[in-house]
């Protein structure tokens, strides 16, 4: 730790006369310096809704300080840290005052109100974070746990603070369970949060509901999907029961703690995985360092080239970029409006999708019920088979129409952004070439995949507006009359129900391609802008020193030189220790 630590503070000294952009740079770097000298071991909870994490990070702590629930519940990431006394603090975007709660016994029922789906919907309280304390062993550690919003079931709305809460983070747990065995879905946000970070576990939550057979199955299931993953990681998978740990942990008995499975996990993160904080700390720390310690290397190399040219030819070349700007400009505008049609044609092929999903599902209701009626069931029994066939059946077409329609998304989402990162790159091989110095490229980080996959919602029996129940009505009338009215209210609630279904998947995919639109926009012109104006900047700041006196500029440039030493040689060793998996130590000449 100190070794990257180190590297980080003669990065950030080894730049002088500092321009806005560099100066952003560092402001980043020192964040990610502050991090790494706290020291805490942030441990994120990933998983799909309905998987159980809410109920592992309780019982992980000992205590039901996070709301869980049947429907989706955490919607804004939530930090825990220890602390002597338990408190949640809840901080909002715009400058509103913090709302802290002191009363543990109150805990559960804010953060439902501020971090659920149901009672904060789309985030309108414009939560920014949610911080609890807990007094626990775990967390004495030197460990923070971090509660995600659920992959491919919950509406994530804000995103960008999800995903910096996942940026923040230096391992993860991985919580899935036997029914429904892992997804696609999960499968591909693992792929993503591997690149982040350094080690994941895997908890298979739930045992408690499986017989030893069904154990071994589910696990083994697990393992070979797990492995067939492209640059897998040697996974530790725990077999778990999180309602039973924390209901053992809550009535002191050991026995059933030891049944749960939570006590080799506990085992790992407080001993191995504390022991090894350090290490995986950094890991993480590095991959982020290297990337801006490369940023601030370009951005000197740029400014030192410019410097040595003559002030004619430093004018002209400044000339040259300025038009090129003009060009990037008008590409980026090309690129919007092209993708603006793209994505109105994507709409119009939605609703073409959605109706198809409709015509489909009226077709199985009208089986369903044709089937039950053959069978004379009670109207009670007939809605169970009916709520158990219709949710299985739906299920699976939720599943095989948001991956046909993520394929067709993502395919034209990934032509864009490979057009951006190109135009990127142009800006940055432009200032590259007309300074005549090298330069490695960066890679996009955007990804585009569908955040929003809506759950199935049962169908409900309607209310009748006489006031009278089913049962009371079917004692009043023939019994081809309620025959008839069973079949047209168990089809009418069917049909009310699948429309809900398809609705809330229609929405969510509109809200998805609407966000990664957005972000894809944003994140470009935000890095086009910095790409421009870095190189605006270093042209312009040395065309400024070209007229102040020669012994002047001459410092400047020695300067500018040994820092352009110092940050390639700070570059080398960060990515050489990440390659040899620990950090190097360098005597520094004197």
């Amino acid at each position: 730790m100190d070794s990257l630590d180190a590297l980080l503070s003669r990065a950030a000294t080894s730049v002088r006369n500092v321009n806005p952009a560099q100066r952003e740079i560092l402001e980043r770097l020192n964040k990610l310096k502050a991090r790494l000298e706290e020291g805490l071991l942030r441990v994120a909870v990933l998983g799909q809704f309905k998987r159980g994490k809410s109920t592992l990070v309780n019982a992980l702590l000992g205590t039901a300080v996070l709301p869980t629930g049947i429907t989706p519940i955490t919607a804004i990431p939530t930090f825990i840290r220890a602390a002597a006394r338990t408190s949640a603090r809840i901080s909002f975007a715009g400058g509103k005052e913090p709302f802290v709660c002191s009363v543990p016994e109150e805990i559960p029922r804010v953060l439902q109100h501020y971090v659920s789906e149901a009672e904060n919907p789309r985030n309108r309280l414009n939560v920014e974070r949610v911080e609890i304390g807990v007094h626990s062993d775990l967390l004495n550690q030197g460990i923070m746990l971090v509660d995600t919003p659920g992959i491919g079931s919950t509406f994530l709305h804000n995103t960008k603070t999800a995903e910096a809460a996942l940026s923040e983070c230096d391992t993860a747990i991985f919580v899935v369970s036997a029914d429904p065995p892992i997804t696609e879905a999960e499968v591909n946000y693992l792929g993503k949060v591997r690149g982040l970070l350094p080690k994941i576990f895997f908890a298979l939550n739930k045992i408690d509901l499986l017989d030893a057979r069904e154990r071994d199955v589910s696990l083994r299931f697990l393992a070979d999907v797990l492995a067939q993953q492209p640059s897998a990681l040697p996974d530790r998978i725990f077999c778990i029961s999180a309602r039973q740990a924390l209901k053992a942990k809550r009535e002191g008995d050991s026995k059933l703690l030891a049944e749960s499975g939570l006590a080799d996990l506990e085992q790992v993160l407080a001993g191995d995985l504390a022991r090894q904080k350090r290490g995986l700390v950094e890991a993480a720390g590095r991959l982020r360092a290297a990337a801006l310690v490369g940023e601030l290397l370009f951005q000197s190399e740029l400014e030192h080239k410019a410097l040595l040219l003559p002030e004619e030819d430093l004018q002209r070349k400044a000339d040259v970029f300025e038009q090129s700007v003009e060009r990037f400009e008008s590409e980026r505008r090309t690129l919007a409006d092209s993708m603006s049609l793209d994505r109105t044609r994507l709409m119009k092929e939605l609703d073409a999708d959605t109706n198809r999903l409709w015509n489909d599902a009226q077709g199985v209701i009208g089986t369903l019920i044709d089937s039950i009626e053959r069978r004379s069931e009670n109207e009670k029994d007939a809605r169970r088979e009916i709520a158990v066939a219709l949710s299985d059946h739906f299920e699976r077409a939720l599943d095989e129409f948001t991956r046909a329609f993520r394929e067709k998304s993502g395919e034209r989402l990934a032509n864009y952004q490979k057009r951006a990162g190109e135009l990127i790159n142009r800006v940055r091989q432009t200032a590259a070439d007309l300074m005549e110095i090298s330069v490695k490229l960066p890679q996009s980080e955007e990804a585009f995949e569908l955040r929003r996959e809506p759950y199935w919602v049962a169908p409900e029996p309607a209310v009748s507006l006489l006031g009278i129940s089913a049962g009371a009505l079917a004692r009043l009338l023939p019994k081809a009359v309620c025959d008839k009215r069973r079949r047209r209210r168990l089809r009418a609630d069917c049909e009310a129900a699948v429309l809900r279904n398809v609705a809330n998947l229609d929405w969510a995919i509109r809200q998805n391609v609407d966000d990664a639109f957005r972000r894809f926009e944003t994140s470009l012109d935000e890095q086009l802008g910095r790409a421009l104006e870095a190189t605006r900047q270093a042209l312009h700041i040395a065309l400024e020193r070209r007229g102040a006196w020669a012994e002047k500029m001459d410092a400047d440039i020695e300067e500018l030189t040994r820092g352009i030493a110092a940050l390639s040689s700070i570059l080398e060793e960060i990515q050489q220790a990440g390659a040899d998996g620990h950090p190097r130590s360098r005597v520094e000449p004197r």
